[in-house]
């Protein structure tokens, strides 16, 4: 396995986004947070908000994760000089390509990007049903610093 992060060039940018989007409003609905009807606007207001200029924006970081020059998934991290840090903001591998490593190699790829940028430490926000993500970040060092917990006590037609 030979996995690299590469800059996001713009067809892989546009691809990437329209892909997030769905995946961010389906992931949103799903905890709970926003309700299916206001979640695409929400969502569309998060990117543009985070993501002004595109893959232009200063300070993220938008890579495709590659492995011998083939394509496995994609990265997009927010790097703070000031503080030397890193926030995973996104981390995908392909349907195709999961459960064979690929995570722990792009994190792997990612710390020696991180020590090339002097960055002292990476963060990233996971939902709390995603049991296997969480599993492979505990794996590669990570540790929980906060929990947010919900719980449903009545029907929403209420």
């Amino acid at each position: 396995m030979d996995v690299q992060l590469q800059p996001m060039n713009a067809h892989e940018y546009q691809q990437w986004l329209d892909t997030s989007v769905q995946e961010y409003i389906a992931e949103k609905v799903h905890a709970g947070t926003w309700t299916a009807e206001e979640a695409p606007a929400l969502a569309q207001a998060s990117y543009a908000e985070l993501l002004p200029q595109g893959l232009a924006t200063p300070s993220e970081l938008l890579w495709t994760v590659t492995d011998a020059g083939q394509p496995v998934g994609s990265l997009w991290v927010h790097w703070d000089q000031d503080k030397r840090t890193f926030f995973v903001y996104d981390i995908v591998i392909d349907a195709a390509m999961r459960n064979q490593g690929y995570g722990q190699a792009t994190l792997t790829a990612l710390d020696a990007e991180a020590r090339q940028r002097r960055v002292r430490s990476i963060g990233l926000h996971v939902f709390g049903d995603n049991q296997r993500a969480q599993h492979v970040y505990a794996k590669m060092g990570f540790v929980v610093t906060d929990i947010n917990m919900s719980k449903v006590v009545g029907d929403a037609d209420d």
